[in-house]
């Protein structure tokens, strides 16, 4: 596993850190032209995959990577049982709506739900709920203590 240092946020507005012209022109161009019409599940599975190479210890640390990794400002919305409702907001998100209305955010998705997954170790899935008129997504993460992991 890879060791992933979260010491300074990146900010994601820093045009030498995270040039956005380019990263979207990967995610929402390059990508999907690859991947098809299984772009959105593919993409699920990666950011899991992505997860389980850079396993985060808390919910704190999680938040630091969407930080570090350009993808916006995670913040916790609502805390139940077996449920989680994040949020995630940023310039970048707010540009993605207007140029690719049909954008989706399951990498963002995959990586909540391993993480969660990993840290209560039983099993997680996500679902993104994009808000354009405010330019956010939210992500509810919801687990099963009957599912553990073995």
């Amino acid at each position: 596993m890879s060791e992933l240092k979260l010491e300074q946020p990146i900010s994601a507005t820093d045009p030498a850190l995270v040039p956005s012209f380019g990263y979207e022109l990967l995610r929402e161009v390059l990508i999907p032209d690859i991947l098809g019409r299984e772009t959105a599940s593919i993409l699920y599975w990666a950011g899991k995959a992505l997860a389980r190479k850079y396993p985060l210890q808390s919910v704190e640390d999680i938040i630091a990577f969407f930080q570090q990794a350009g993808w916006g400002t995670l913040q916790i919305k609502t805390e139940k049982k077996n449920e989680l409702e994040f949020e995630l907001s940023s310039d970048l998100i707010r540009n993605r709506f207007k140029e690719y209305p049909e954008c989706h955010f399951q990498l963002e998705a995959g990586f909540l739900a391993q993480q969660m997954e990993t840290q209560k170790q039983v099993i997680a899935e996500a679902y993104e709920h994009p808000k354009k008129k405010l330019a956010t997504v939210s992500f509810t993460v919801r687990w099963d203590k009957k599912d553990s992991i073995d």
